[in-house]
């Protein structure tokens, strides 16, 4: 499927200010800037969006296409009349270029779940959770078993909502951090979960996983109720 679209800014426009006039940048440096692969930046140039480039020797033979920093910022200052040709270039390149059709929004998303997930991963490493799993399994409270390696709780349970493995893993080790014990009556219920600072037999408030699961229930009946009483009102 191929649409056409009037005139729009250049891709490396909002890529601009990083160019460096004085330098020289391969195919490959363009596409590190643009963060796309290179084939896209590829098809960029076999598409007229990158013109006046310069074919230079590799070491290993072969050539490569070469700008000037003054030639992409000059190129970046252009409008470029964009034709949407999905069957030349990926849907997240399109997407970067105005393309908001279902299947480039999709990519775009994609692309941008997996930068977001590589990037938790280097924060909050799998030697890390191997170590915060120990430590709540050893009843150290979520918020100081984080501490102590080094994250946040928010990361901590921002993994959980979309590791499953991770999540699971999390609601075992948990179980240790029971206050009452998970065969006590109020394991589970918003008397454990809340605890009981005075009175002949005081207890904290409980955060093993029967108290948090309660409190998730609780919380989704919560923001259940919260539009009919907004439509009540």
């Amino acid at each position: 499927m191929t649409v056409s679209r009037n005139a729009q800014p250049h891709p490396l426009a909002l890529y601009a200010s990083r160019i460096d006039p004085e330098g020289v940048y391969t195919l490959r440096q363009v596409a590190a800037l643009l963060e796309l692969a290179p084939t896209s930046v590829s098809g960029m140039v076999n598409h007229g969006w990158l013109p006046g480039s310069r074919m230079r020797p590799l070491a290993r033979g072969g050539r490569q296409h070469t700008w000037t920093g003054k030639q992409l910022i000059r190129i970046a200052n252009r409008p470029i009349r964009v034709t949407y040709d999905h069957e030349r270039f990926s849907a997240s390149t399109l997407y970067r270029v105005g393309c908001r059709c279902p299947a480039c929004t999709r990519a775009h998303s994609q692309d941008s779940q997996a930068r977001r997930r590589a990037l938790a991963e280097e924060a909050f490493t799998a030697e890390q959770r191997t170590q915060l799993l120990d430590l709540v399994s050893e009843e150290v409270p979520v918020p100081e078993a984080a501490k102590r390696v080094g994250v946040t709780i928010g990361q901590v349970y921002g993994r959980a909502t979309w590791d499953a493995a991770f999540a699971e893993s999390l609601d075992e080790a948990a179980w240790a951090l029971c206050v009452l014990g998970a065969d006590d009556p109020k394991c589970s219920t918003a008397a454990g979960y809340r605890g009981c600072e005075s009175g002949t037999s005081p207890r904290p408030p409980c955060r093993g996983t029967g108290c948090r699961e309660w409190r998730r229930g609780a919380s989704q009946q919560e923001r259940g109720a919260l539009p009919e009483l907004v439509g009540q009102g």
